[in-house]
């Protein structure tokens, strides 16, 4: 190693070739890189959705979601399915086990595929395949364009501004919502039509059989050649009702014109879009995977900017994901800075300005070579990487600084500068090697943590390696390279200040080992102060909520509650959020039909009675968190009687459920639904827990037909006949299509909506038996009138029910520790019902996972640092010493945690963990220069005395390591640039932590070391 050290030391001229290269590769890089606000990861997570047009949530279970299940469980890889079904739809959510790769996931989507292929059971009326799509982050929404205005303008305007959008170079797709297809529908009098002798099973046939072409062939000739085409489709949707139903010799032809009205619109999916308490379009853009998301909505806005729109058509952009990175870039930047600038003053305050400038130009050589290597690791500029460059500002220069005080301790002992460089940097080879692969080692296994949360911030601990090991290059092969050229004279800087501090220092330090039990009385009794009364204090949640800027509003009207109704009451509650919320609101959009938060591109609703309102407050510069305005809405909206509200802020994180989240499990519904219901007012009972809601409702009542097969098979009629006719008479089925350049027309066959009124018009409904003669569906089928649900939700192939809850700011409570109160208290209740499963899941469940990920990197972390530390010092009593850092160091975290009135969380468990490797830094050269200091025997003192000399000496690079690595994150910790919740939590468990550890080295670490020293002269 000496040798190559010599060969950078005496080629000054490489070394700044080498240098300069690596800033050049480095800012092409960054230049060069897609920026986004959560890193691209592969997600194990598969969406199926199958469609059943028509049908109710009941049918849509037996005849569609049933196949679908029995074949996923013959999939191998499934950790879990849940699927939720409704009126027309079928939701399956697919997740393969954490583990899998992207070759086991892409390996499981082939199977998946060949399952679905497989059912042969779907039924007849099913129009579509199911679609299986798998959930990717990177192509989720970055912007969405609210439209409002005339309704036909508005279509038009909306369909041009999305085909200009997917044009975009860096534009995937946009998703309209609230914008149906066009559709022409027949609508049939069934009056008439009983008069003619029509079924609607002929009208659907006319349409179909009129509304066709066909190509024959080439007609040839010695001359030439045509092709013969049959043309029979319709110029324009509207003369579908010219089509002729049959011909009468005495009447003449009977058009569908004769027995029906025909009437232009647009489909009808149960669901209807609002933009700040109107009817409007709403479009969510997606970019491309691999674009850059600033770039991407630039497109989009400069794109918009750029077009006409119409006079009446209102054009809002809104839940812009690029603002989002784009501050937080421009914030990390700020903090880091400042970071820099503290950096720099702590440095230039203890070191001459030679080495104080050799060491600062290593900070962004050794950034800027990082980056380099980050597209190789699949990483981009985003959050996560950001974090982990904040975090890593102040370690940076940790190395540079030992290495650079001993090569100016090895110059101003005599020494030629360059053989100075040569000789320091070799002392400090090995500890500091030892010091850098400490900290590696305690981020390392912090990129193993499984699950999604794992997936996601894997980057942070990445980056700080890629950086550490850089900095490592350049403080051994750069800097003596740039430290050989200082003039004679360079040294520590020596002011009064240090001096002064140094005797004070050697005092107390004396003092310490001459009362060594009652130091680590002290010590420990305050260890136990902190760990065993202060740490319980400490709440734990896995991600603070307070950067979350969307609240979601549940809105459930009283059952049988028309849509326009509902839609109504949620256009009234828009219209008042606006106003209460004025100083904090950007948009206000709705979703009248459904009320899945996870689904906010569904063009089909699920309930008539159910809404979602979409409240998106500013990102910046809010007077209010979501928290707050939870607490503060509903004490000023005024909600009409029987309307149901349930507030739910939209979870900052990696995707998880509501803090209480329960299922229960089994088909059989009197016993699921009583336990749902005896947890629901359990939960309502106790303070503190709040937004209580069960996703199993009863639902619009169901009028059930059951057919009399002896009456069928007489009249020579199937129950498909009966069931295509009930479709067509009420859902409406799709008998053709019109299509021209710009729309696909759907031409729609049902009966008028005034003959759909009671059960007496029903049951008069046509249908044609065998002989060709009608009959009347009353003649085949005998009513009954049953409960219905809204919608029936599966789990691993049970009916399930789940109830979830959130808490009130303030109530003490947090997800996992509630979840193991239900287990106790309330989950044995049910133990002796049969066929029933109850089990927590949601956030309880992934901060159980994650806690679990955490504490597996921690103990390996320990464990390798413990072992580098023992082959290093060649003592393992000496090591398990220093080790004893390590505790001290996260009791600095709960307590500083404490004092600021801030929760543990995934992040701030990450930043001490991560902090085990940077505490043992200063104490492995602390001990190594008491080696050093011991074994040359200077001045024939006692070992007392060489302690203290040795241990002096370090005090000033200590003191220059701890300010720089908390000037490095102590600004990002507090916001003084701009706070982010996930940077600043950190920062602030490192920073501190390394603070109260510090005092830990320089006065418990030289107790110890004095005690292992007694100890061996004891027992050898």
């Amino acid at each position: 190693m000496e040798a190559l050290l010599r060969f950078f030391i005496e080629r000054h001229l490489l070394v700044n070739v080498i240098a300069a290269g690596l800033v050049v590769l480095g800012y092409l890089s960054a230049t060069s890189m897609p920026r986004e606000f959560i890193p691209t990861v592969d997600t194990p997570i598969f969406w199926l959705t199958a469609m059943l047009p028509g049908a109710s949530a009941q049918d849509v279970e037996a005849k569609v979601t049933i196949p679908i299940e029995e074949a996923l469980e013959e999939v191998e890889g499934i950790d879990e399915f849940t699927t939720i079904i409704a009126d027309n739809t079928s939701f399956t959510t697919i997740e393969l086990y954490d583990d899998y790769n992207r070759a086991q996931t892409e390996a499981a989507e082939t199977d998946l595929r060949a399952a679905l292929e497989a059912i042969t059971d779907f039924p007849n009326e099913m129009e579509d395949e199911p679609v299986l799509k798998q959930f990717n982050p990177a192509r989720m929404t970055v912007l969405e364009i609210a439209l409002e205005g005339p309704e036909e303008t508005l279509a038009q305007t909306a369909r041009a501004v999305e085909e200009r959008l997917e044009r975009l170079p860096l534009i995937a797709s946009v998703h309209p919502v609230g914008l149906p297809d066009p559709e022409v529908r027949v609508l049939v009098d069934p009056v008439r039509a009983r008069e003619h002798g029509v079924t609607l099973t002929d009208v659907i046939a006319a349409v179909r059989n009129r509304n066709v072409s066909s190509t024959g062939g080439m007609l040839e000739s010695p001359d030439e050649r045509r092709q013969v085409v049959m043309w029979s489709r319709f110029d324009e949707p509207e003369e579908v009702g010219e089509a002729i139903l049959r011909f009468d010799p005495q009447g003449g032809a009977l058009r569908i014109a004769d027995i029906a009205r025909i009437e232009s619109g647009r489909e009808d999916t149960g669901m209807i879009a609002h933009t700040n308490g109107q009817r409007g379009v709403t479009l969510l853009v997606q970019k491309r995977e691999t674009a850059d998301i600033v770039e991407a909505v630039g497109q989009v806005r400069a794109e918009v900017e750029s077009m006409d729109i119409p006079e009446g058509v209102r054009l809002t952009l809104t839940n812009d994901e690029s603002v989002i990175v784009y501050n937080r870039l421009e914030l990390m930047a700020t903090n880091g800075l400042i970071g820099l600038v503290l950096v720099t003053a702590v440095l230039f305050t203890f070191v001459r300005p030679g080495p104080a400038v050799w060491i600062i130009i290593g900070i962004p050589i050794v950034f800027l070579a990082s980056l380099i290597l980050f597209p190789t690791f699949g990483m981009t500029m985003n959050m996560m990487a950001l974090t982990g460059l904040v975090i890593v500002l102040g370690m940076v220069v940790d190395d540079a600084v030992v290495v650079s005080e001993r090569i100016v301790v090895k110059h101003a002992q005599g020494l030629s500068p360059p053989e100075a460089a040569l000789v320091g940097a070799r002392e400090m080879l090995a500890p500091v090697t030892a010091a850098a692969l400490t900290t590696v080692l305690a981020f390392a296994p912090l990129a193993a943590i499984g699950g999604l949360p794992g997936n996601i911030v894997w980057q942070i601990p990445m980056v700080v390696i890629l950086v550490l090991i850089f900095s490592l290059i350049e403080s051994f092969l750069v800097l003596p390279a740039h430290m050989s050229t200082l003039k004679a004279g360079a040294r520590l800087q020596s002011r009064q200040f240090v001096r002064v501090l140094e005797a004070h220092y050697q005092r107390a330090l004396a003092w310490v080992l001459a009362h060594r039990a009652v130091t680590l009385v002290a010590a420990f009794a305050a260890f136990a102060v902190i760990m065993g009364l202060i740490r319980p204090l400490v709440p734990f949640t896995l991600f603070p909520q307070d950067d979350a800027d969307r609240l979601f509003i549940k809105v459930t009207t009283p059952h049988g509650t028309a849509l326009e109704r509902t839609e109504a009451i949620t256009a009234d509650l828009e219209r008042q959020l606006l106003q209460i919320a004025a100083s904090d609101v950007e948009t206000v959009t709705a979703r009248i039909g459904h009320q899945n938060t996870n689904a906010l591109d569904k063009a089909f609703g699920d309930a008539d009675n159910e809404a979602l309102i979409i409240t998106q407050f500013k990102r910046f510069g809010r007077s209010h968190t979501n928290v707050e305005w939870i607490e503060l809405i509903p004490a000023r909206l005024q909600v009409p009687d029987g309307v149901d509200l349930v507030y739910q802020s939209e979870y900052f994180g990696p995707p998880t459920d509501q803090p209480v989240t329960v299922h229960v499990l089994s088909n059989d519904d009197a016993i699921r639904r009583g336990v749902a219901f005896e947890i629901e007012s359990h939960l309502r009972s106790i303070p503190g827990v709040v937004e209580v809601e069960v996703d199993e409702r009863p639902g619009t009542p169901q009028l059930q037909l059951n057919l009399n097969y002896e009456k069928l098979a007489r009249l020579g009629l199937s129950a498909q006949d009966v069931g295509t006719t009930l479709a067509a008479a009420f859902y409406g089925i799709e008998a053709s299509e019109h299509r021209d350049l710009d729309d696909t027309t759907e031409l729609r066959v049902q009966f008028d909506p005034g003959a759909r009124l009671d059960l007496e018009a029903l049951l008069e409904t046509p249908v044609r038996a065998a002989s060709g003669q009608l009959a009347r569906l009353r003649d085949v089928v005998e009513p009954m009138q049953l409960p219905a649900v809204t919608r029936i939700h599966h789990r691993d192939g049970f009916r399930s029910a789940t109830i979830r809850a959130s808490f009130t700011q303030g109530s003490g409570l947090t997800a996992l520790s509630f979840a193991q109160r239900l287990e106790q208290e309330l989950f044995p209740r049910f133990a002796d019902l049969p066929d029933l499963y109850v089990f927590n899941g949601g956030e309880a469940e992934a901060t159980q996972e994650t806690t679990a990920g955490i504490a597996v990197a921690a103990a390996l972390a320990v464990v390798g640092i413990g072992i580098v530390i023992w082959l290093m010092l060649g003592s393992l009593l000496e090591a398990l010493f220093i080790m004893l850092v390590i505790p001290f160091a996260v009791a600095g975290v709960f307590l500083i945690f404490f004092l600021h009135g801030l929760p543990m969380s995934m992040f701030a468990m990450m930043g001490a963990v991560g902090l085990a490797g940077v505490v043992v830094n200063a104490s492995i050269v602390m001990v190594d220069s008491i080696h050093r200091r011991v074994r040359a025997g200077d001045g024939g003192g006692d070992r007392k005395s060489h302690i203290i000399e040795a241990v002096t000496e370090r005090l000033r690079p200590i003191m220059v390591t701890t300010l720089t690595t908390l000037g490095g994150v102590l600004p990002t910790a507090y916001g003084i640039g701009g706070y982010d919740p996930i940077v600043s939590i950190i920062s602030l468990a490192v920073g501190w932590g390394l603070a109260m550890s510090t005092l830990v080295t320089l006065f418990v670490v030289p107790v110890l070391y004095s005690l292992a020293g007694d100890l061996r002269r004891v027992f050898t």
